[in-house]
């Protein structure tokens, strides 16, 4: 199963609004074991930034993820959300609240915390060692910790 919820990594906040549920999307790609686009729908862009940088808030919404996302038939949300973190983690952004988010969406899409420490641990080598030791610091509050960001 390839097709799952994603959050964006550009999103400080956790709101989020997409119309296709894992269940969906499990079921779309079992017909004919083709996978076919799904259109992703990301509301966050207006909800917190409508008001004063529309344009940005338009390209969020409809580009990033209304475009970009959507072409989930050439590579699916999963891997996309995992390409997500590692970007993140090269850039240094490895503890932040959108990393730690990015992860707790990958977690609810399948990535498993094995997968996501051997993600880190590979990464390790190729982003920084100090990098991936402040990603870890997310991966604990994503896969492990209680409370961790819905």
């Amino acid at each position: 199963m390839r097709f799952y919820k994603l959050a964006a990594a550009l999103l400080a906040a956790g709101i989020l609004s997409m119309n296709l549920t894992f269940t969906e999307a499990a079921e779309m790609e079992q017909n004919n074991n083709e996978r076919k686009a799904v259109k992703v729908v990301q509301t966050a862009g207006r909800d917190m930034l409508g008001e004063i940088a529309p344009e940005f808030a338009r390209l969020n919404d409809d580009v990033l993820f209304g475009e970009v996302w959507s072409r989930n038939d050439k590579l699916s949300l999963r891997d996309r959300s995992m390409v997500t973190v590692a970007t993140l983690v090269a850039k240094g952004m490895g503890d932040s609240f959108a990393c730690q988010y990015q992860m707790q969406e990958a977690k609810k899409n399948g990535v498993t915390r094995e997968e996501m420490a051997e993600i880190l641990t590979h990464q390790a080598f190729y982003a920084g060692w100090p990098n991936v030791w402040a990603a870890f610091n997310s991966m604990k509050k994503a896969y492990v910790e209680e409370g961790a960001v819905k």
